[in-house]
């Protein structure tokens, strides 16, 4: 069957005109004697019914009127009684404090361990921790803190020597650099032909002529051709004498510091630090000493300054190397172009002796041949008799003489030019002096400039190492003390005096609202049994509607007044309405406040 016939069932077993037939229960039935009907029993249902419904206005108004006695069985609900707030909130403040008691005792255990012990006692609830070292411990902390103030009263004492040799200004006092050479003395040149006299020739009128002997009467004597023997050579040409020397294959100083000797040092060195880098920087961590600590980053700054000490002393080596490579060079140098000069002298004196030798061979077979037309001569003349014999001889007498000046002149030549070749090796000797002193002063200039360097770099490292001394003394690790466990404190939560009352009345008014809401529910049935007639009264009470109360709210529509309508859960029940918050807004007369502090709507002026 369809719910609209149940309806028209339901319908048809009223009286009287009754277009609404309800059952109601007893305590309903007495609130309906209470307005003043007359309730019979429905012949049709057996169940009570009230016929007063022709006049819902005077039922309303009796309804009203009637007194409190007369809804015995179906009245509101009294007022929760106070809750005990201060009771709560005293027993949850020492609720609190013993739970934190005993969160302490249990969060901050004594300790045994092998540096010593730790135990915890409290005296009215104040804790105190005490932290007691084995003999082994104690002994080392000791030794540790009198090391630290032994470091730092010398550390004192290192800075009175800083502060007295830094509180006067910086004043180096050792040599001075030396930027000009002495003298070395005047370069000689070469001697002059003039020195030594110039080569002469054999003045043959000094010997007379050679008479000869009119061949026509003995036949002609045959001369000696001259072709046949050769000329006479003129002087050997100079040799070409070195005057600049040629520093090519000299040994260079380095464009940079550390291109050559320098380089050679430094590639040496450098894996020899970074070994040594590596291996502090783990003895450095295997004592404790983490990256970022002062005493780290300490130990880490003297290191690069040894570092830097052994870098500079080993450019300074390298510098001094080159320079010494350098200079031995440039006399390699100096040495090979005087022994060019040298071996081109000697050649020039072989030279001119192979000529003179040459000449000498030319004059002396010259001789021969002329000796051979003698013979000839001779044996043409043997018919000249004892006459030409004389002739002869005179001619012989003069041929020899002009041989003996002609070879007399040729070593008075020789000896000159001896006597020149000695000369210009004098002078080169004299200059090969004058270089060599040259190279000793700027020696002398080289070696005193880098004493000067060394001074001044003694005189700052003096200067320094007071300040260097009080770094070492004050960068010695801190005192590390043995780590126990820390106090654990607890906190003590106030008394919770407001939410427990707030919780209380919540409850309370909860309650209260269930047992409202059951007798509006008696209520709204009794209304409905008015029908429309009800719609148009003013609602007598209001009704809770404060969203705070409400939960799984879902909007369904939208009132006349434009407030949203709301399916919402309030008090354990699924209902229909406004919230008081919105009503606030757009009707704030139809808003009031409970007691418990949450609002209310009434719903008569809403409709109204």
């Amino acid at each position: 069957m369809h719910l609209s016939e149940k309806a028209q069932q339901l319908r048809s077993k009223g009286r009287g005109g009754d277009t609404i037939l309800a059952h109601i229960n007893p305590t309903e039935a007495a609130m309906l004697k209470a307005m003043g009907g007359s309730g019979t029993i429905n012949p049709k249902t057996g169940l009570p019914e009230f016929g007063f419904f022709d006049n819902p206005i005077g039922a309303v108004t009796n309804f009203i009127a009637a007194p409190a006695t007369a809804f015995a069985g179906a009245s509101a609900p009294a007022a929760p009684a106070a809750p005990d707030y201060a009771g709560a909130a005293t027993a949850q403040g020492q609720a609190n404090i013993d739970a934190a008691r005993l969160t302490a005792k249990l969060g901050n255990p004594n300790i045994v361990n092998p540096y010593g012990t730790q135990t915890v006692t409290y005296t009215n609830d104040q804790p105190t921790v005490t932290q007691t070292l084995n003999p082994m411990a104690q002994k080392a902390l000791t030794s540790q803190q009198s090391l630290q103030a032994n470091m730092a009263d010398l550390a004192n004492t290192g800075y009175k020597n800083a502060f007295g040799v830094l509180s006067n200004p910086f004043s180096f006092g050792g040599p001075a650099v030396q930027t000009s050479l002495a003298s070395p003395g005047t370069l000689q040149g070469g001697p002059t032909a003039g020195q030594y006299g110039t080569a002469g020739g054999v003045d043959a009128s000094k010997y007379g002529t050679a008479q000869g002997v009119t061949a026509s009467q003995f036949g002609t004597a045959g001369g000696v051709d001259l072709s046949q023997y050769g000329k006479a050579q003129g002087g050997v040409n100079a040799p070409n004498l070195q005057s600049n020397l040629d520093l090519s294959g000299v040994a260079k100083m380095p464009v940079n510091a550390g291109m050559t000797g320098q380089e050679a040092i430094m590639s040496r060195l450098e894996p020899t630090l970074a070994r040594n880098r590596v291996s502090t920087e783990t003895q450095l961590i295997n004592q404790g000493l983490r990256p970022g600590t002062e005493a780290y980053d300490n130990a880490a700054r003297i290191l690069g300054q040894q570092e830097n000490d052994q870098r500079t002393q080993a450019a300074l080596q390298g510098l001094n190397l080159d320079l010494s490579a350098n200079q031995q060079g440039f006399g390699q140098a100096l040495n090979a172009g005087q022994f060019g000069n040298t071996a081109q002298l000697a050649g020039f004196g072989a030279g001119l002796q192979n000529q003179q030798a040459a000449n000498q061979a030319i004059a002396q077979n010259f001789g021969q041949g002329m000796s051979a037309q003698q013979l000839a001569n001779q044996a043409i003349g043997q018919n000249f008799g004892q006459v030409t014999a004389a002739q002869q001889l005179a001619n012989q007498a003069i041929g020899q003489n002009f041989g003996q000046g002609t070879t007399a002149q040729q070593m008075q030549n020789a000896a000159i030019g001896q006597n020149f070749g000695q000369g210009q090796t004098a002078a080169q000797a004299n200059n090969a002096m004058v270089a060599q002193q040259a190279n000793q002063n700027l020696q002398q200039g080289q070696f005193a400039n880098t004493a000067q360097q060394q001074a001044l770099a003694q005189a700052l490292q003096q200067r320094q190492m007071p300040i260097n001394e009080i770094a070492a003394l004050t960068s010695q690790s801190q005192i590390q003390n043995p780590q126990f466990g820390a106090y654990q404190g607890s906190n003590i939560a106030p008394a919770p005096i407001a939410n427990a009352a707030a919780q209380t009345a919540a409850f309370n008014q909860n309650l209260y609202n269930q047992q409202t809401a059951s007798a509006n529910q008696n209520l709204t049935g009794l209304f409905g049994l008015g029908g429309a007639a009800l719609s148009n009264i003013p609602a007598i009470t209001s009704l809770f509607s404060d969203i705070r109360l409400k939960s799984n709210i879902e909007r369904i529509g939208t009132h006349k007044t434009g407030l949203g309508i709301y399916a919402y859960d309030i008090f354990g029940h699924r209902e229909i309405g406004v919230m008081a918050q919105e009503a606030m807004i757009l009707m704030p007369d139809a808003v009031s406040q409970h007691s418990s502090g949450y609002l209310m709507v009434n719903y008569g002026r809403l409709n109204g």
